[in-house]
């Protein structure tokens, strides 16, 4: 009898589980897309192809020509604060450019020197960023005579406020 109710039970208790376990989770199409969110996307920034997002490393890029012209951009326009002084680490800014050169679905990542998650000031990521966006003439990936959207990051390493490198 006691086994019948061990039995029993299990049952009961597997068919109350199951259905968590069941439920479907979700994951991108590829390892480190980036979805649309309303609360911080433009909703007139589209891709041509959201299930052919390429990698930066797929194709020649723009940036890659360019890198030069960029980096003197963002230095010449950064301006750091003596607020900034504490402030350390890497600053990455990935976002798409599609297959007509426009620019959309900017992401921080932040991490300290240790490569831990942090938050840099809001004056200094947003500022970033802004210069970041504001940069214009991107040309959309090119493979085998075909454009496409594609990803593009730049990484900001700071030391004391100030922007001592920028990659890739």
């Amino acid at each position: 009898m006691y086994q019948l109710k061990s039995i029993l039970l299990s049952f009961i208790l597997l068919f109350l589980i199951i259905p968590t376990f069941a439920q479907k989770q979700t994951f991108p199409e590829n390892v480190g897309d980036i979805p649309f969110d309303s609360l911080q996307d433009d909703p007139g920034f589209l891709v041509c192809n959201p299930k052919q997002v390429l990698q930066y490393y797929n194709t020649t890029a723009y940036y890659k020509d360019h890198k030069k012209e960029i980096i003197k951009y963002l230095l010449d326009n950064f301006n750091t604060q003596d607020s900034f002084q504490d402030q350390n680490g890497f600053l990455t800014i990935r976002f798409i450019i599609n297959c007509n050169g426009n620019t959309g679905r900017f992401r921080l990542f932040e991490i300290d020197s240790n490569y831990q998650p942090i938050h840099f000031k809001e004056a200094l990521s947003q500022q970033l960023l802004n210069l970041v966006k504001q940069v214009s003439g991107w040309q959309p990936a090119v493979y085998k005579q075909k454009v496409y959207d594609s990803y593009q990051y730049i990484t900001f390493r700071m030391k004391n406020g100030k922007i001592i490198s920028i990659s890739p």
